[in-house]
């Protein structure tokens, strides 16, 4: 009987370790680490393949200061080879690396992101990626 109890403790730790290590690599794939994950997913436009990843916060002041986090992150340690920031919000941005280029907006208290897995010049990156963030 101690035998049986004893096989059915080991499975369970296993199990309760299997479930921990799914829930972190699940939650490792994340670029945007912070905020409420409310969309994450690869699609194809012209050609393209894209990120997409969406996140929500409580409100908008929270959402600014993650924003310049977010972007300072993302940048951080790349050379930048081309940009664009929005004249009429200060929260649209859009760069290009030399691996990839990406958009970074912020919508009141939402921040989409959208990223390429090639360089693409800004133009038709922006041209490509805006039907995804409206």
């Amino acid at each position: 009987m101690s035998g049986i109890l004893l096989i059915l403790l080991i499975l369970a730790i296993i199990i309760v370790v299997a479930i921990i290590v799914y829930k972190k690599q699940k939650s490792s794939r994340r670029i945007m680490r912070e905020g409420k994950l409310l969309k994450s997913e690869i699609v194809y436009l012209d050609g393209e393949k894209l990120y997409v990843e969406k996140v929500a916060f409580k409100d908008w002041h929270v959402s600014i200061h993650y924003y310049y986090l977010i972007s300072d992150r993302l940048t951080e340690g790349q050379t930048i080879v081309d940009q664009r920031w929005s004249y009429e919000d200060f929260c649209n941005i859009t760069i290009r690396l030399d691996d990839y280029t990406f958009a970074l907006i912020r919508q009141v208290e939402f921040i989409t992101f959208v990223r390429s897995f090639r360089p693409v010049p800004i133009d038709d990156f922006d041209r490509i990626a805006m039907p995804l963030i409206m």
